[in-house]
């Protein structure tokens, strides 16, 4: 019988807002800290092409991002660990947003 879990994607840019490149050991400390708590995940090297449109400036924004995915249990504290992760992404990338999306899937 298949377990329900939950597949989160996060897109993590490659600049901050004002272009200059994301530290690589950020990205090791991202990676490190989803391994730590949850044993694994996947990161996919080639970049995401992006846009969206900023409430705050008022115009589209484009943006490269590597994709980090990772599967967990449908449990309330994986749900709220990943609403913290995300405002604690948005404060060390320095970002007005971090797309993040989950998904429900079957383990098989």
């Amino acid at each position: 019988m298949p377990l329900i879990k939950l597949r989160y994607e996060i897109y993590i840019p490659t600049c901050y807002n004002d272009k200059t490149l994301i530290e690589v050991s950020k990205y090791r400390e991202i990676k490190n800290k989803l391994q730590k708590k949850f044993g694994g995940l996947s990161v996919h090297p080639a970049t995401i092409q992006g846009s969206f449109f900023s409430e705050i400036l008022n115009c589209f924004l484009y943006d490269n991002c590597f994709r980090y995915e990772i599967l967990v249990e449908k449990l309330p504290e994986n749900e709220e660990f990943f609403e913290e992760f995300k405002k604690e992404l948005l404060q060390m990338l320095n970002q007005e947003e971090i797309f993040m999306i989950y998904t429900e899937t079957n383990w098989v």
